[in-house]
C-alpha cells in the first residue's frame, strides 16, 4: 500500500514539473472516421486541422470529438465551408493557438464563439467574408491575440472601440473592405502593442488623424489604394515611432509643406501611383536623419524635385518611373546624391542628359534609363559613376550607334562579379542610321565607325593609376628640394 501512494506521490510530481517547465506531450490525432470530413496532421508544435468544403454542422461534431482529450491545436484553418454563423461555444473544451476562417460566407461571430480559447489564440484570420462590422464582443476576450486579419470583407466603418481588449495585438489588417468612415475611439484599447495596420482598399478620403493619433507604438501604416484627395500637416502627428508610410494608388495631386514632419524616424515613403504635379520644397522637413525609401513613381511630375529631395542626405533608394520628365538639370542630384545606390528614371521623356547630371551620384549601383528618348549617352557624362554600377538598363531608347557607346561595352566586360549574368541577358540595341540596322551595344562595330578604341579602366587600375602619379609627384618634389 505504501509504495502504491510512492508510485502515485511521484507521478503527481512529475506532472506538476511537466505543468510547469511545459512538457511537450506527444499529440496524436483522432482517427480519421471520427472527425471527416475534417483531416488532421501532426505538427511540431501541436496538431493541424483542415476542415474544408463543409458546413456548420460536420464542423460543430469534428469540434466535438476533439473536446477534452488534452490536445494542442496548432492550427484550425475552416476554409470555403459553408459558416455563416459562428456559433457560441463551438469551440468550447479546444486549445487553439492559430484559427483560420476563410472564405466561408461568415457574417455573424456571436459573442461567445471565441471566449473559450481566450486564454491562448495566437493568431485569428477571418478574411475573405462578409463581415459588416467588427464583431468586437466576440473578440473581447483574446487577451493573447498577436494578428487580426480581417482583409476582404464587407466592414464599411469602425466604431468606437472596435477593438477593446485586444491590448497585446501587434497587427491589424483590414486590406479591401468598404470602409469609408473611422471613429476617433476606433482604436482604443491598441496603443500598447500595435506595430502594423492595414487600411488599404478601402474608402476613405481624408486620413483619420484623430484615430490614429494615439498609436504611437506604429511602426507600419498602409493606406494605399483608397480615395485620398490630399494630405496636410498634422495628419500624421502621433506616430513618432512610424518606420514605413504606404500612400501609394490614391488620388494626391500634391506633398504639401511639411506633412511629414511628425515622423522624424520614417525610412520608407511610398506615394506612387497617384497624380502628384507639385512637391513643395518643405514637403520632406523632419525625414532628413531616416528617410531611405522614396518611391515616387506614376505620378504626374514634370521635373526631378530636387529642392525639395536636397535635405534627405540618407536616400538611398528613389524612385521616379513613369512620369513626364524631360529634362534634368546638371545640379538636379546636388546635396542628397551621395547616399543614392538605387535610381529609377524609366518611362520618362527624357531627351538628353547634361553633361554633370550623375557627378553627385557617387554611391550609385543600379540605374534603370529604360524606355526614354536617349539618342546619346556620352561616356563623360556615364564616368563618374561607372565604377560602382552594377546594374545600368538603357534599353528601348532611340539610340544612335556612335564611339561614344563603347563605355557600355567595356562597362559590360568588367562586371566580373557584379550581377554579370543578368545584364548580359538584356538585348540593349542601337541603330546604325546610314545602314537602317540595329546592333547590340555588346557587338558594336567600332572598326566599322573607326572609332579609336579606349581601353577601359576599371575603378581598381584607376586607383593604381592615381597612386603611381602621387608617387611619382613626390619623387619630383623630393628631387626639387634636394
Amino acid at each position: 500500500m505504501a509504495r502504491v501512494r510512492v508510485v502515485r506521490w511521484a507521478w503527481a510530481v512529475l506532472a506538476g514539473l511537466c505543468a510547469l517547465a511545459t512538457c511537450e506531450v506527444q499529440q496524436q490525432c483522432p482517427p480519421r472516421g471520427e472527425i471527416s470530413p475534417c483531416q488532421c496532421s501532426v505538427k511540431k508544435n501541436g496538431l493541424d486541422i483542415l476542415c474544408e468544403f463543409t458546413d456548420q454542422q460536420h464542423i460543430s461534431n469534428a469540434m466535438g470529438v476533439l473536446k477534452g482529450k488534452s490536445l494542442v491545436i496548432f492550427y484550425l484553418k475552416l476554409r470555403h465551408n459553408n459558416l455563416r454563423k459562428l456559433p457560441g461555444f463551438v469551440f468550447l473544451g479546444l486549445d487553439i493557438r492559430h484559427l483560420t476562417i476563410h472564405n466561408s460566407s461568415l457574417s455573424v461571430v456571436e459573442e461567445a464563439s471565441l471566449s473559450s480559447i481566450g486564454k491562448m489564440l495566437t493568431q485569428l484570420d477571418v478574411s475573405q467574408n462578409s463581415l459588416t462590422s467588427v464583431p468586437s464582443a466576440a473578440y473581447k476576450n483574446l487577451h493573447q491575440l498577436l494578428i487580426l486579419n480581417m482583409n476582404h470583407n464587407k466592414i464599411g466603418s469602425l466604431h468606437a472601440k472596435a477593438f477593446e481588449g485586444l491590448d497585446t495585438l501587434e497587427i491589424l489588417t483590414l486590406y479591401e473592405n468598404k470602409i469609408t468612415s473611422i471613429d476617433a475611439e476606433a482604436f482604443t484599447g491598441l496603443e500598447k502593442k500595435l506595430k502594423r495596420l492595414n487600411l488599404g482598399g478601402n474608402g476613405l478620403t481624408s486620413v483619420p488623424q484623430k484615430a490614429l493619433s494615439i498609436l504611437d507604438t506604429l511602426k507600419k501604416l498602409e493606406m494605399q489604394e483608397n480615395r485620398l484627395t490630399e494630405i496636410r500637416e498634422g495628419d500624421f502627428e502621433g506616430l513618432r515611432n512610424l518606420d514605413s508610410l504606404g500612400l501609394a494608388h490614391n488620388k494626391l495631386t500634391e506633398v504639401p509643406s511639411r506633412v511629414f514632419s511628425h515622423l522624424s524616424l520614417l525610412n520608407s515613403l511610398e506615394m506612387d501611383g497617384n497624380s502628384i504635379v507639385y512637391i513643395d520644397e518643405d514637403a520632406f522637413a523632419g525625414l532628413e536623419e531616416n528617410l531611405q525609401y522614396l518611391r515616387l513613381g506614376d505620378n504626374n511630375i514634370h521635373t526631378i524635385p530636387t529642392n525639395a529631395l536636397r535635405r534627405l542626405h540618407r536616400l538611398r533608394h528613389l524612385d521616379l518611373r513613369s512620369n513626364n520628365i524631360s529634362f534634368i538639370a546638371e545640379d538636379a542630384f546636388a546635396g542628397f546624391g551621395d547616399s543614392i545606390t538605387f535610381l529609377n528614371l524609366q518611362k520618362n521623356d527624357i531627351k538628353s542628359l547634361p553633361a554633370l547630371a550623375f557627378e553627385n551620384l557617387n554611391s550609385l549601383e543600379t540605374l534603370n534609363l529604360q524606355n526614354n528618348k536617349l539618342m546619346h549617352i556620352p561616356e563623360e557624362i556615364m564616368e563618374p559613376i561607372v565604377d560602382t554600377l552594377r546594374v545600368v538598363d538603357i534599353m528601348d531608347n532611340p539610340l544612335m550607334c556612335d564611339c561614344e557607346l563603347q563605355w557600355y561595352k567595356n562597362w559590360l566586360k568588367s562586371l566580373r562579379d557584379k550581377d554579370d549574368e543578368m545584364m548580359q541577358k538584356k538585348r540593349t540595341v542601337c541603330m546604325m542610321n546610314h545602314e537602317h540596322r540595329e546592333y547590340s551595344l555588346q557587338n558594336l562595330p567600332l572598326e566599322k565607325m573607326q572609332c579609336v578604341i579606349k581601353p577601359f579602366e576599371s575603378g581598381t587600375s584607376k586607383a593604381v593609376g592615381i597612386k603611381a602619379q602621387s608617387a611619382v609627384g613626390l619623387l619630383l618634389l623630393t628631387y626639387m628640394i634636394y
